[in-house]
């Protein structure tokens, strides 16, 4: 998730100190990193979610749930879709936040499919503070963010380059 989705986004969207901060540990592949964008209730309905992000000076304040997060149990960072503004429309209220899966409050818990593999996770944010400085572009624009990461995500698993090869 580092060098295909999050990467691509800090390098469009972040500004130059968090690009310094975190391009060379996802080139590296030091730092792994998992998704936080399904969440329970919500089906193909992305802009519907209720994750919650309040502003208390320098830090946000998170509290969710996410659902069907690939790979959470062995993430060091996550990006996340929150809600900001609970009175904006749908996908004028969200923003795009980079969250330390170890802060206090992360709670990681699989989900077992049906072959008996832990691939997939829920993920509780329960008070957990994230630094200001960990918001992508702006405040309640996370949905530019998190469609221009799709369209990545899309044309990765679409392996355009071989199809036209083929």
């Amino acid at each position: 998730f580092g060098p295909v989705m999050v990467a691509p986004v800090i390098m469009a969207f972040g500004n130059r100190e968090q690009q310094t901060r975190f391009l060379p540990g996802i080139a590296s592949g030091e730092v792994w990193w998992s998704q936080g964008y399904s969440e329970p209730g919500s089906g193909s309905d992305l802009a519907s979610l209720k994750c919650k992000a309040e502003r208390v000076g320098d830090k946000y304040i998170v509290n969710g749930q996410k659902t069907w997060t690939t790979l959470a149990q062995h993430a060091d960072w996550g990006f996340f879709l929150v809600r900001t503004d609970p009175s904006a429309r749908k996908q004028a209220g969200i923003s795009f936040l980079l969250i330390d899966m170890k802060s206090p409050g992360v709670t990681v818990r699989p989900i077992i499919t049906l072959d008996g593999a832990h691939e997939v996770n829920e993920v509780w944010l329960e008070n957990v503070k994230v630094p200001v400085e960990n918001l992508i572009y702006e405040e309640n624009k996370g949905w530019t963010v998190a469609k221009y990461l799709l369209g990545h995500e899309r044309m990765g698993s679409g392996n355009v380059g071989g199809s036209r090869r083929e």
